[in-house]
């Protein structure tokens, strides 16, 4: 049984307080760190040079992330649209995918718009996420911080780390990082850049 039809058939005794919502996490809680990458441009280049042409450059950026991914032992990691969804056990593990996906897209160089070229923001979570299965992924504070990070916050190169997922990394002294504070949808967070 998956998260979501554990919650079809037992959601009224979790909301009438006959079971604990404890056990949802007990059967489905993970500590895992997602790391959600959008491509940068995507409106800009539709408008200007259409859809067709984005699609193109979209399709060698995933073969890319695809080819970096396969070489970085993630849990799982997923396609949607101009997104990529990749899941590790460490915050660690997402970052130095993280970079070698960015450095391999930028050293492709791929054209977008006049001297624009492809690029990609990436935001990194973690800790302990509901496993929905593999078509649902995962749910969770630590995703949706990762999500608004990647996608609505990050600009071209930019990797973001969720509080949580900075202070879990070994070494990130030997990294430099910004420390910031943001707001997205009303919801007040602390979140590092790295420089």
């Amino acid at each position: 049984m998956n998260l979501m039809e554990f919650l079809l058939s037992h959601g009224d005794l979790i909301a009438n307080g006959v079971r604990d919502e404890a056990d949802v996490w007990d059967q489905f809680g993970v500590d895992i760190a997602p790391l959600v990458i959008d491509s940068v441009g995507f409106t800009r280049a539709t408008q200007t040079e259409g859809i067709v042409h984005f699609l193109m450059q979209l399709a060698k950026a995933r073969l890319l992330t695809e080819q970096v991914l396969g070489k970085a032992n993630p849990i799982s990691f997923v396609f949607h649209a101009d997104n990529c969804f990749a899941f590790f056990t460490s915050a660690e593990d997402a970052l130095i995918a993280g970079m070698n996906i960015r450095d391999a897209i930028n050293h492709a160089a791929l054209p977008l718009t006049g001297d624009e070229k492809y690029g990609v923001s990436m935001g990194i979570g973690f800790g302990r996420l509901l496993s929905a299965g593999p078509k649902d992924g995962y749910f969770g504070d630590e995703m949706n911080i990762a999500s608004k990070l990647g996608e609505d916050l990050g600009s071209r190169d930019d990797i973001f780390l969720s509080e949580a997922a900075h202070a879990t990394l070994s070494s990130k002294d030997q990294y430099g990082f910004e420390q910031f504070l943001g707001q997205v949808s009303g919801a007040e967070f602390t979140y590092y850049r790295l420089k």
